[in-house]
């Protein structure tokens, strides 16, 4: 058994980056521990899944013994246990016939879901939930990845309830990028938390209070939350109520913080979405990071656009006449596809800070109080089997890496995940900022303490050590294109 070390981190490079291809991705025959039919196809996302928890000493070798547990410590009988996959969206933003490059796929889920409830015996919980882009469809979601099949099949065969939750307290009905109507959703049956991390945010004393812009057109409200010392989130209470949260997200760039792995995907556990602030208006000249410099076509432009936001709130008809304004605006100002916008580069020096935070209220926070009484257990197995790159992480163009990445803290997984995309972890500000001192630590640990262990010679060792010729070569954002990138 391999002792627990929370700067370890596990990467698997499969022989072939695929999935299989039918839900609910039976296992085949290597895994004995199974409990259910042996499937026909290969299922290297399982094997994938397996030997990252081999490496990191979680897959004991006492099988058919009484205390045979997979996921020794991690994961307790009677445990409250949390899933969290990426479930962003049903399609890729322009080509809505592509997917699987944009969120989690069933088959890892499954194969974590399996260990799961094997280790938990028979007594206690389980959620997976997430909470997609307020525009996205929750059942097509469910139908591409296969996981409602995965639920409902694990569902019949386990002896502990399984919860499937969208975390959306609403969805938006969107037409031309923009809003039109809001339809309220259930949300988390347990309600939400609210926490004011005050002195603790990394938003303290940062320039953007007033300016912030959040996930919806009313600025007021993301303000509101994040003013006068005051900085508070509404997180879902299911997620804080676990005794063990378990993030698998996907391996993707990301427009505004570089990369999105583990500690970006906390975003989907948040109820009050539009709390979040996603960049400040203005460009660095005044405080801001929405457009990297000043210009008369970006001041007309951001005038006009939060004018009409502002109306769209609040006069009938005037959604209509916002479409018809982007679509004159996209000739006029470039397509945010193509230019730089809504603190879509490097520049950003909102959002990372918004992502600390919410780590830090995750891991800190119990059912009722933070800081709780002490931090949950927690661990990520990362879906890079097919990533993302470019314009992720609602665009992202497939990147076949083929690995799977497991360990048991956010910041050290993500600094690995970045690495092996070929990118600089010390240029990426949520991962960099993350090793600053602070009273609710998210490491207690050196980056150059991370380290691997793999089935790929030239991945084992530490992260610092690990070679430019060793790795991938994912494509940034545009944005972040010549920042973050690996020098040979």
């Amino acid at each position: 058994m391999i002792a627990f070390d929370p700067s370890t981190v596990a990467a698997i490079h499969l022989s072939r980056p695929e999935y299989p291809k039918i839900p609910p991705f039976h296992p085949d025959v290597d895994y004995p521990e199974y409990r259910g039919e042996v499937g026909k196809e290969p299922n290297l996302a399982y094997g994938g899944v397996r030997e990252c928890f081999r490496l990191l000493g979680l897959d004991a070798a006492h099988y058919g013994t009484a205390d045979w547990n997979p996921l020794g410590d991690l994961v307790r009988p009677g445990d409250r246990v949390v899933l969290k996959p990426n479930l962003l969206a049903e399609a890729h933003a322009l080509r809505p016939e592509e997917w699987i490059q944009v969120i989690t796929h069933g088959s890892v889920i499954r194969a974590v879901l399996d260990y799961v409830l094997l280790a938990l015996k028979g007594k206690g919980e389980v959620s997976v939930m997430d909470g997609p882009q307020y525009d996205s469809d929750w059942d097509r979601i469910m139908n591409r990845s296969g996981l409602r099949d995965v639920v409902q099949y694990c569902s019949s065969v386990a002896d502990v309830p399984i919860q499937l939750l969208d975390l959306r307290d609403y969805q938006q009905e969107v037409r031309d990028d923009v809003i039109c109507n809001r339809i309220k959703l259930p949300s988390d049956p347990q309600g939400g938390m609210q926490v004011d991390l005050g002195e603790y945010s990394a938003l303290t004393n940062h320039e953007g209070a007033g300016r912030y812009y959040g996930s919806d057109y009313d600025q007021t409200e993301t303000n509101g939350h994040h003013s006068g010392g005051k900085h508070e989130y509404r997180i879902s209470r299911t997620a804080t109520a676990a005794d063990v949260f378990i993030n698998i997200p996907k391996l993707k760039t990301h427009k505004k913080v570089g990369v999105t792995l583990c500690m970006k995907n906390l975003v989907g556990i948040n109820l009050g979405r539009n709390w979040l602030p996603h960049h400040t208006d203005g460009d660095p000249s005044g405080g801001g990071d929405q457009f990297p410099f000043p210009s008369v076509k970006t001041t007309v432009e951001r005038s006009a656009i939060r004018w009409l936001q502002r109306q769209s709130m609040r006069v009938a008809g005037m959604p209509f006449v916002y479409r018809l304004a982007k679509r004159a605006g996209k000739r006029i100002f470039g397509r945010t596809d193509q230019v730089i916008r809504h603190g879509n580069w490097h520049g950003n020096d909102t959002c990372w800070r918004m992502v600390l935070d919410i780590n830090r209220l995750l891991l800190y926070a119990d059912e009722n109080d933070f800081p709780g009484e002490s931090k949950k257990r927690y661990f990520a197995v990362v879906d890079g089997i097919i990533g993302g790159e470019g314009d992720g992480p609602a665009s992202p163009d497939s990147y076949p890496a083929g690995i799977v990445l497991a360990g048991w803290n956010p910041v050290a997984v993500d600094c690995v995940g970045a690495r092996l995309m070929g990118f600089d972890v010390r240029s990426i500000p949520q991962l960099a900022q993350a090793f600053e001192t602070h009273p609710l630590p998210l490491v207690d640990f050196p980056m150059e303490a991370i380290h691997l262990r793999s089935n790929n010679e030239s991945w084992i060792k530490s992260l610092h050590q690990i070679s430019s010729d060793c790795t991938f070569h994912f494509r940034p954002h545009f944005g972040w294109i010549g920042h973050i990138e690996s020098k040979p």
